[in-house]
């Protein structure tokens, strides 16, 4: 369980002899003798999960491992990312331009699909190794590919099983279970626990809530009050000083001797890292309950109700992941193209990087350039409910990023945002739903923004990603820059070099993705147009003049980046030129193969349902009557939405 994990902790294990952030290399050989499905575990009992992949299972690999990376160790190259980054980010605000027809519930559900199947690629994970070397500095020296999936380990098991909302790990500690065991309803066992909320910050009106009240995630405070929930303040208490790895277990619980009490109580604490994944969050524990309350004639124990509950939740959360998420922010006819195939490019890249691991491997492709396309889609302000929206008392201020960011556990509901802090979330800060999911929304403005190389003002200084004011604290805070250092040091290949390895899969292991997905012509603002490959045998690199276009253009261009384009950006670029509100077709591919890939590979997912073909759908599991087929209708199962 990742309680107390946030972006800024991570683990990277060094293989000359020397262990990164204090590991007992005793403790490390230890682990990666285990047997490759157990190697997600403990190391000693401090409470850590720390999934070791050592050399022969990895957690991680690339996709294309032949591919070039971005080319330059120079100074005018990491000038030029340093460029790249501050011309990614407008002036101000949220421009109409901006606008796309997406529902703003798809960013923050992207955010919780990347919590719930990776973990340890964010931040200095790659960075902080015994190397010389490091983002910071004049020059940026890419790791060796085959070191970086030796050392680099994800903390989760990689498949879509809600492991964020369960907690679950193969291992457990006396603490985990108690844990484990108190973010369940003592109430009623088969459902989970809801946090509550207090009264409305004066001058703000308080939300309309669900009949239960349960409107925030459950929080340290509230449990450790809770004499049902077996855990007191002598099992923090009782916890080491230290841990390795930094993720700072006792520090995270007990804070100058004093309880955590806003601390979320979850299964991965970076779901409490802004107002809107929280809550969505919270969402799913909710339709937990819902699916366990239909179950309550049939399953008269309370255990198994549970299991039975966290079972269909799971199976319908997957079902949304493939046949509304992925249609809506990619290319419907590679999402398509990719189904009817089954996800060949994973599936090969599964068989060569760790085919025999109960854990399914991560593209690097995928988790730090590709899925982090959902930055350029988060607003620098949301019409977050009436009090922060329309028709909020003098005059329609949006809730901005500052505050969405601050009232979480991690600042202490409101510390940053007003100065005062809370135990639980007021209850003028629930979301109301019908602001967020809706797909044809009442106020113009209820939408993500574009897919695109634009990144909202606020992304330029992340306030809680880091408080050093120093070089590495400032890449950190700057999330553009940050994406691209890592994905530097981390020697991701090229776009270019990611077009031409698809290109060869396609032709060379004859992929039944349709032909279609190809035949995509580029236009936009640039009113640029042109023919795929001779054929239509594969996907059509950007030409260097739309790379070359703009602010950003030059900044490539200093850097000798135009015909080895980092693939963060080449992938906001072919989707800001594509027709459309998606992704283009490199970036639609790697994700729907993905992610498609995750639930055709896990032999327990809803594809192997009935006639294992994939065509299994919720209204074999309706809740409340209902089929959950979209989002609203999964929003109201719970509560939370009309």
């Amino acid at each position: 369980m990742l309680f107390s994990y946030g972006h800024g902790q991570s683990i990277l294990i060094a293989t000359d002899g020397k262990a990164d952030k204090g590991y007992d290399m005793a403790q490390v050989k230890a682990m990666r003798s285990v047997a490759p499905g157990a190697r997600i575990g403990k190391i000693a009992e401090s409470g850590v999960e720390a999934g070791l992949s050592g050399t022969d299972i990895q957690s991680f690999g690339y996709m294309f491992p032949d591919g070039a990376g971005v080319t330059g160790e120079t100074t005018a190259a990491v000038d030029a990312m340093k460029d790249l980054a501050a011309a990614m980010v407008e002036a101000t605000g949220d421009p109409v331009a901006a606008d796309s027809s997406i529902a703003p519930i798809m960013t923050y559900f992207g955010q919780l699909i990347d919590h719930d199947i990776t973990a340890n690629t964010d931040r200095d994970a790659d960075l902080d190794s015994t190397d010389a070397t490091t983002m910071t500095g004049d020059t940026i020296v890419p790791l060796d590919r085959a070191k970086v999936v030796s050392n680099l380990m994800n903390l989760r098991n990689g498949s879509l099983r809600l492991d964020s909302l369960y907690g679950e790990g193969p291992s457990d500690t006396p603490f985990t279970t108690k844990v484990r065991n108190a973010l369940r309803d003592p109430s009623d066992r088969s459902k989970m626990r809801l946090g509550e909320i207090t009264p409305p910050i004066p001058g703000f009106d308080p939300i309309p809530l669900p009949a239960d009240g349960g409107a925030d995630l459950p929080r340290l405070g509230q449990i450790i009050d809770d004499p049902a929930s077996g855990l007191t303040q002598a099992d923090l208490e009782a916890l080491p000083e230290g841990t390795p790895d930094e993720i700072a277990f006792k520090e995270g619980f007990i804070k100058g001797g004093v309880v955590n009490r806003p601390m979320a109580m979850i299964g991965d604490g970076r779901n409490d890292e802004n107002l809107l994944v929280a809550q969505l969050h919270l969402a799913f524990l909710r339709f937990h309950n819902a699916i366990a309350d239909d179950l309550a004639a049939t399953v008269p124990d309370a255990d198994m109700r549970f299991e039975e509950a966290k079972r269909r939740t799971t199976m319908i959360y997957q079902w949304l992941v493939v046949n509304v998420y992925l249609p809506k922010i990619c290319m419907p006819s590679v999402v398509d193209g990719v189904k009817a195939a089954g996800a060949p490019l994973y599936k090969a890249f599964r068989d060569r990087v760790a085919s025999a691991a109960p854990e399914l491997p991560l593209p690097l492709e995928f988790s730090v350039s590709a899925f982090r396309f959902g930055h350029s889609m988060v607003r620098a302000e949301y019409d977050h409910n009436r009090n922060f929206g329309r028709p909020a008392a003098g005059g329609n201020r949006r809730a901005s990023f500052m505050e969405l960011f601050s009232f979480t556990g991690g600042d202490n509901l409101g510390q940053t945002a007003i100065g005062a802090t809370f135990d639980k979330l007021p209850s003028n800060w629930p979301i109301e739903w019908d602001r967020f999911a809706l797909d044809a929304p009442t106020e113009a403005d209820r939408v993500a923004r574009k897919i695109d190389t634009k990144l909202a003002p606020p992304l330029e200084d992340m306030f809680k990603e880091s408080s050093a004011q120093n070089e590495l604290g400032r890449i950190l805070r700057h999330l553009a820059e940050r994406n691209l250092r890592r994905s530097h040091r981390l020697n991701v290949p090229s776009g270019q070099a990611a077009v031409a390895a698809i290109n060869a899969f396609d032709q060379t292991e004859s992929s039944t993705v349709e032909a279609s997905v190809h035949q995509v012509a580029y236009s936009g603002n640039l009113a640029v147009k042109y023919e795929p490959p001779a054929g239509n045998a594969g996907i059509a690199p950007l030409p260097m003049d739309v790379l070359a276009d703009g602010p950003t253009g030059a900044a490539l261009g200093d850097g000798g980046m135009l015909e080895n384009t980092p693939l963060w950006f080449y992938i906001l670029k072919e989707a800001e030129v594509t027709e459309g509100d998606t992704l283009g077709p490199l970036g639609s591919r790697i994700v729907a193969e993905t992610l498609v890939g995750l639930v055709i590979e896990d032999g327990t997912s809803y594809w192997h349902e009935g006639a294992g073909t994939g065509d299994w759908t919720p209204a074999e599991m309706p809740v409340g009557g209902t089929a959950i087929t979209d989002f609203p209708k999964m929003l109201a199962s719970c509560g939370l939405m009309a």
